[in-house]
């Protein structure tokens, strides 16, 4: 039975016991977490590196598999809460996680290869989203509530330790030992989650699924009105999402891979361009305990600090951050050498944002819905991170412009001639396809003149090329293939692909205030039963 929080009398005496199950559910999400976040740190790189993507493709792919991993909990959270509950939900979808983990592990480097191997990694993590979020808040009732926000900072803290282990360590196994080994250690950690998930059976609390009374309680009036509700505030988190999703593994990654940013954080120790990202993990451990317990009381000595007040602050938040990196990005444009660290101040006001909304949205959303509809709410929160991360997919393949007959001369110095009303500035990049060209690396290794190059010169409409991370002259051989070949270039040049998530984001968090003032919360939990007599 549903009771508002609010008022609610407390069944029998406050209980200040951690459920027994907690550990089980972190650790599975630490193991789990170091799976998802290791592979998607290095998947941008793989796919320039290895498939020779262009860097809006490879956006868009990655934008794409992250799509899938947070759509399909609308999946998993219908097949938990009207068929299989929690527990056997979890442990089917993450057999089909391992599964997809072995396949990107196992299997050569391929198109193929990589679509088999992310949609099964996608349909898994997806599948199991909703149900282990909200397995933390059904190991409480009304007697020990008061424990669900620690619960759920272990719960985060899980999260942060083991992507942050994962990012810092998989970038390493790609690049010394190559895909299989850097994909294979997530696919064992996997394997290791669904374990350790399974071990823990007997100590968690086990809400069985609602059958039709599930479609009874979204289909009701109050259901109804619930969805609507939470749906005014998803558009924005959508917004969010699009966002926070490029600063892992993606553009912010792309971006690092450029010579021209110093990675050195101090002298000789040099960091490589997926390891940057470590830095978000460790941000949050540190701001998780600031926030709680330094900035929220200190601000509410000034105003009333909200859930939707502090989700607000980290939109703005969110939008500053992408400010930064496109300030980077104009001085590389450039040529203009950057500091690593300007990349880590982004990182370190994204990890404010989020702490101040992902957190946030994450304990709301669940305390917002009855209980027998907690799984299915959180997929819709789930989901919202599924449209930023389709948002981004769409705007890497919208800004995509292709060039009709362009030609390019192999040499020492690689020229390619371009239509003649096509105007083009240094820096920018341009993607090929199917050349038929080879480049010759100055380690004497080849490849072939595909995925993303830049503008050195520009005599008429021809421009010569460079190297996209070097920066050095593209050395070619071979005859163009008129018939396969595919030259574009990118509508968004440089900063203004950073601008336009920033500012798109700070419209959003004005017209956010709007509809937080409007919205009205509503809280449930579950009531304990009374103690044995």
């Amino acid at each position: 039975m549903d009771s508002k929080a609010a008022g609610a009398a407390v069944a029998g005496p406050r209980d200040n016991r951690m459920p027994s199950g907690i550990p089980f559910i972190v650790a599975n999400e630490f193991a789990e977490r170091f799976c998802f976040y290791g592979i998607n740190a290095i998947l941008s790189l793989y796919m320039v590196q290895f498939l020779h993507y262009g860097d809006a493709k490879a956006t868009s792919w990655q934008s794409l598999f992250k799509f899938g991993a947070y759509f399909f909990p609308l999946v998993g959270a219908i097949v938990s809460d009207v068929f299989w509950g929690k527990f056997r939900t979890i442990i089917s979808f993450s057999l089909a996680y391992v599964l997809g983990c072995s396949i990107l592990a196992l299997g050569p480097p391929s198109p193929t290869t990589l679509a088999l191997g992310l949609g099964f990694m996608a349909f898994g993590t997806g599948g199991i989203k909703p149900c282990v979020s909200t397995n933390v808040g059904d190991q409480f009732t009304s007697r020990n509530q008061h424990l669900i926000e620690r619960a759920f900072s272990y719960f985060y803290f899980s999260i942060n330790a083991g992507s942050s282990i994962s990012i810092w360590y998989c970038p390493v196994l790609l690049n010394k030992y190559g895909p299989k080994a850097a994909f294979g250690m997530p696919a064992a950690m996997m394997a290791v989650a669904t374990i350790v998930f399974w071990l823990g059976r007997k100590r968690f609390t086990v809400v069985p699924p609602a059958g039709k009374e599930w479609l009874r309680e979204i289909v009701s009036p109050e259901g109804r009105h619930l969805m609507l509700r939470l749906l005014s505030l998803l558009i924005f988190i959508a917004g969010f999402w699009a966002l926070w999703e490029q600063s892992n593994g993606q553009t912010w990654t792309l971006q690092a891979t450029s010579d021209l940013m110093d990675k050195t954080l101090w002298p000789g120790f040099q960091i490589l361009p997926a390891q940057i990202q470590v830095v978000n993990g460790p941000m949050i451990l540190l701001m998780i305990p600031l926030f709680s317990f330094v900035v929220y009381p200190v601000a509410g000595r000034l105003v009333t600090v909200t859930p939707l007040r502090k989700m607000c602050a980290g939109m703005f938040l969110s939008a500053l951050s992408f400010l930064v990196i496109a300030g980077i990005e104009n001085k590389i444009q450039h040529g203009i050498s950057v500091s690593v660290w300007w990349q880590i101040f982004a990182y370190v006001v994204l990890s404010a944002s989020e702490v101040l909304l992902s957190i946030t949205a994450l304990e709301f959303f669940y305390k917002q819905a009855p209980l027998r509809m907690k799984s299915f709410v959180m997929a819709l929160y789930l989901c919202a991170i599924a449209v930023g991360d389709l948002t981004t997919a769409v705007v890497n393949k919208a800004m995509v412009r292709e060039l009709p007959g362009s030609q390019a001369v192999a040499g020492s110095e690689t020229w390619v001639s371009l239509p003649p009303s096509l105007s083009l500035v240094t820096g920018q990049k341009i993607d090929f396809e199917n050349t038929g060209l080879t480049v010759q690396e100055a380690d004497g290794k080849t490849a072939p003149l595909a995925g993303t190059f830049l503008v050195a010169g520009i005599q008429g409409s021809r421009v010569r090329l460079m190297d996209n991370d070097h920066r050095r002259p593209v050395v070619t051989t071979g005859t163009w293939n008129s018939q396969t070949a595919v030259v574009s270039t990118y509508r968004l040049v440089g900063p203004e692909y950073f601008n336009f998530f920033a500012y798109m984001m700070a419209a959003m968090g004005v017209i956010f205030i709007g509809v937080a003032v409007l919205y009205r919360e509503r809280t449930y939990v579950r009531v304990a039963e009374a103690p044995a007599v």
